[in-house]
């Protein structure tokens, strides 16, 4: 567990917009996450566009999501809206 950055267990899967929402805690600061499709699709995977089989994949890569997550925050890679988009 990385203890730098702390992922929240409020992972949302955005059906209108296609995406994984969620939020990460870094040195103190709530920052707004998205995961893409196509990042997940990156990350291997292949199952249905539904919020069970996404959420069940996420959880299998969360160590991989976490370490994205930071080093994308690290590099400060934030968009105008000071959220973090993973692609």
């Amino acid at each position: 567990m990385n203890q730098s950055i702390l992922i929240n267990d409020d992972m949302t899967w955005n059906c209108k917009s296609q995406r994984i929402e969620f939020t990460a805690l870094y040195s103190g600061a709530i920052i707004q996450c998205i995961l893409t499709i196509e990042y997940l699709t990156n990350k291997g995977f292949n199952g249905e566009m539904q919020s069970r089989s996404i959420n069940e994949f996420c959880n299998l890569i969360s160590f991989d999501i976490e370490e994205d997550t930071q080093q994308a925050i690290e590099e400060e890679q934030l968009d105008d809206n000071g959220q973090i988009i993973l692609t």
